[in-house]
C-alpha cells in the first residue's frame, strides 16, 4: 500500500534535522506550516539594540557601572542567544565594564541544571570560554530581596541580584500562563526559588489569572512589577521563525520591548486553518527537548474558533524528547504541582496518542494517562493509524505546534478548541 511521507523538524538544540513519518496513502494530508519570517542579519540585530524602545541607550545605562548580569532563557526556548550576545557585550565593553565583570545567567526556573556543553550551544563556545556563565539553581544559594511575596520573602539568583546592571535576552512564544513567554518571566519564575515559582503558577492553575492578552494578564504584570523592583533595566526580545532564526528583534524597556515583540509575533506564528480533520499531528518542535515541554503542543489549537478535530478523532503528539521525560520542579513526578496523569478532560471523546522514540512507555506513564497509546517506532505508528482509519481520512499536521497560532478561516462560531 502506498504511503505519504511527511518531514517534521526535530530535535531543537540537539539535532535540528528533519524526521520522516509515513502516513497512510489513502489519507488527505495538509501540512499546516506557520507563516514564518525572514531571518535577521547581524546588522539587523545591532540596529535593534542601538535603537531601544522607551529606554536610554544601553551604553548610557551601563555608564559608571562596574558589573553586569545578562539573563538568558534556557534550552526549552528557541532563542539563538549566541547571535544576540556579541553586540550587547561590545556595548558593555565600550561603556567600561570589564569582561571579567560580566556574568551570564541561564534562567532555568525550576527546569533543572543544564550541562556545560549545552550552555555552550546556547551562548556560543567562545563566549562560554571567555565569560562567567552559570545555570540558575532554584534550590541553591539565593539572595534574600526584602520583597514580600505571599507569606514569605522573595529569593532570587544571587549573581543577578548583586549585579549593578541587569539586562536580559528572551524568546517570545505563545504561553498558556503568561499570554506570551519572555520578558520579565526571565526573573519570575526564571531566577526565583521553587516556592515562588509554585506560587506564581498556582493562581493560573486555579483559573484566577492568565489570558492571551499580556496587558491584562495578571501573571505577567506581577512578574513585570517584581523585575522592575529588582532593577532589570534593559531587555532584548526575539521572535524566532520555524528554523529558530531570529525574525524580529526588539530591545529596550522590559515591558515596551516585550509588547512590541508580542505585536509582531502573530505575523510569524499565524497558521491558516480552512477545514476540520479526523486526525491531527502536533509536533513539539522547537520545544521538543523533553516530554514535559511537549505539552505545549496544545497551544497551537487554543486560538481556533471551534474544535479542529472531530469528536471521535485522534490527536497525535510527536516529539524528539531529546532529554527524555525532562525536569521541572513543579510538574515532574515529585514536583510541587505534580498530579498523577488522568484523561485530559478538554479532549472529551478524542483519543490522544504519543510518538516519542526516546521515551519508554513506562517512563511516559509518569506524565500521560495509561489509556493513551505510546509509540517509539515510526512503522508501529503508521500501522496503528492505518488500522484506526482504514477509510479516506483528513489529517492536519502542525510541524511547529508550540509556536503556531491558528488563523481560522472556517467561519465557525467562537468556542473552546482542541
Amino acid at each position: 500500500m502506498s504511503e505519504i511521507s511527511v518531514e517534521l523538524p526535530w530535535g531543537a538544540w540537539y539535532r535540528d534535522e528533519l524526521h520522516r513519518l509515513q502516513l497512510p496513502g489513502h489519507w488527505e494530508v495538509d501540512v499546516l506550516a506557520p507563516a514564518g519570517g525572514t531571518a535577521c542579519t547581524p546588522q539587523d540585530i545591532q540596529a535593534a539594540i542601538a535603537a531601544p524602545i522607551d529606554s536610554p541607550p544601553l551604553m548610557e545605562l551601563a555608564a559608571g557601572k562596574t558589573s553586569a548580569c545578562i539573563v538568558i532563557d534556557d534550552m526549552s526556548r528557541p532563542t539563538r542567544t549566541a547571535m544576540i550576545l556579541p553586540p550587547l557585550l561590545e556595548q558593555l565593553r565600550q561603556a567600561g565594564i570589564a569582561d571579567s565583570a560580566v556574568s551570564i545567567v541561564m534562567a532555568t526556573g525550576s527546569h533543572g541544571n543544564v550541562p556545560a556543553e549545552d550552555i555552550a550551544k546556547k551562548v556560543g563556545p567562545e563566549i562560554a570560554a571567555t565569560y562567567c556563565v552559570e545555570c540558575h539553581d532554584c534550590r541553591g544559594d539565593l539572595a534574600p530581596t526584602g520583597i514580600p511575596y505571599g507569606d514569605r520573602e522573595l529569593r532570587v539568583n544571587r549573581t543577578f541580584f548583586e549585579a549593578e546592571l541587569k539586562l536580559g535576552i528572551s524568546s517570545i512564544l505563545p504561553h498558556s500562563f503568561a499570554g506570551f513567554s519572555g520578558g520579565a518571566k526571565l526573573v519570575l519564575p526564571g531566577l526565583t526559588d521553587v516556592q515562588a515559582t509554585a506560587r506564581s503558577h498556582k493562581f493560573v492553575q486555579l483559573g484566577l489569572r492568565g489570558g492571551a492578552d499580556p496587558d491584562r494578564n495578571k501573571f505577567r504584570s506581577e512578574a513585570e512589577q517584581l523585575a522592575r523592583t529588582l532593577g532589570m533595566e534593559f531587555i532584548v526580545c526575539v521572535v524566532s521563525n520555524q528554523q529558530r532564526d531570529p525574525s524580529h528583534v526588539f530591545a529596550g524597556d522590559i515591558v515596551a520591548a516585550h509588547r512590541a515583540a508580542c505585536h509582531a509575533a502573530p505575523g510569524v506564528f499565524s497558521t491558516e486553518l480552512r477545514r476540520d480533520y479526523d486526525c491531527l499531528i502536533l509536533n513539539a518542535y522547537p520545544k521538543d527537548n523533553d516530554l514535559i515541554q511537549a505539552e505545549n503542543v496544545f497551544i497551537a489549537l487554543k486560538t481556533a474558533k471551534s474544535p479542529t478535530v472531530g469528536d471521535d478523532g485522534v490527536i497525535v503528539i510527536t516529539t524528539a524528547a531529546s532529554e527524555g521525560v525532562g525536569q521541572h520542579g513543579l510538574f515532574e513526578p515529585g514536583g510541587l504541582s505534580y498530579r498523577p496523569p488522568q484523561p485530559k478532560r478538554f479532549l472529551k471523546n478524542r483519543e490522544l496518542w504519543l510518538y516519542a522514540p526516546t521515551v519508554t512507555t513506562q517512563n511516559a506513564r509518569a506524565l500521560y494517562w495509561e489509556g493513551y497509546p505510546v509509540f517509539q517506532r515510526p512503522e508501529e505508528l503508521t500501522a496503528a493509524l492505518n488500522q484506526r482509519f482504514p477509510q479516506p481520512t483528513r489529517c492536519g499536521v502542525f510541524p511547529c505546534a508550540p509556536m503556531q497560532q491558528v488563523s481560522d478561516a472556517r467561519g465557525a462560531v467562537m468556542g473552546v478548541a482542541v
